[in-house]
């Protein structure tokens, strides 16, 4: 096979596969009351912490280097603050109708999910070309890449997929959105495989800049949620869980 062709489809089933079976894991999961709800979000949370912290920006400064790491990762943050600012926003409080309320706070959970995805579709791009650019230049490196990349996405996708199930968005819907948001890393991986080495430099700040867009929705829109959702400790217990078990998983890989 074509090795630009056969690095491209690597990198579409690395991405869909990786990120489609965390969204399918969280099909399973049955939602009962708020308590469990507040306990998802925190979860979904955590997961999102955990590979930023334990994964992304420690990547991203070994190659980037930490001053320029920093630099992207603000702007990463600052870019999905201004896309978030100037979304249509509901204002919950201002009606006492209950329907209502649980109609714009179900809104907010859906944009908080697409907006998860946009920031995993950032960040999948240079993943791709680091995968593209391995699998041409050295193929046992590239393998072993796509495995981590795989396993890698895997609490993506539960991530974007917890609070897009809690705005009621149907199941073929989240699992589309959850493949589109991986889509990015099959195009990375061909432009990858076609220019071959690709500065670390580079890499390390998209990396970075990806990495900011989702620390920034993890506290601007998730935990703000699920506290919102339940008070008190489902939240931070959810936190602490999905923290764990993303660090769990980083950390295997």
């Amino acid at each position: 096979m074509n090795p630009i062709l056969y690095a491209t489809l690597v990198g579409a089933a690395v991405g869909a596969l990786g990120t489609g079976i965390g969204a399918l894991a969280v099909f399973f999961i049955k939602i009962k009351g708020k308590r469990i709800s507040a306990v998802l979000m925190g979860l979904s949370a955590g997961i999102m912490l955990s590979v930023v912290l334990f994964d992304m920006l420690p990547e991203s400064m070994e190659s980037a280097g930490w001053p320029l790491a920093l630099v992207w990762f603000a702007a990463g943050a600052f870019a999905l603050f201004l896309i978030n600012k100037f979304m249509p926003h509901h204002d919950v409080s201002a009606s006492g109708n209950s329907e209502l309320i649980r109609d714009l706070k179900q809104d907010r959970l859906v944009r908080s999910g697409f907006l998860l995805a946009m920031g995993i579709a950032v960040h999948n791009l240079p993943e791709g070309l680091a995968l593209g650019s391995g699998l041409v230049s050295a193929s046992s490196f590239g393998f072993g890449l796509a495995v981590l990349l795989f396993v890698h996405n895997i609490p993506e996708g539960m991530g974007l997929a917890i609070p897009l199930k809690l705005g009621g968005v149907k199941y073929s819907r989240i699992l589309l959105t959850a493949v589109l948001a991986a889509l990015p890393m099959a195009v990375g991986a061909l432009v990858g495989a076609l220019v071959g080495n690709i500065s670390p430099t580079v890499l390390g700040g998209s990396v970075a800049f990806g990495g900011g867009a989702m620390l920034y929705l993890t506290f601007s829109e998730l935990l703000p949620q699920a506290a919102g959702l339940y008070k008190g400790w489902p939240t931070w217990a959810g936190l602490a869980a999905g923290a764990v078990f993303g660090g769990i998983l980083v950390a295997l890989v």
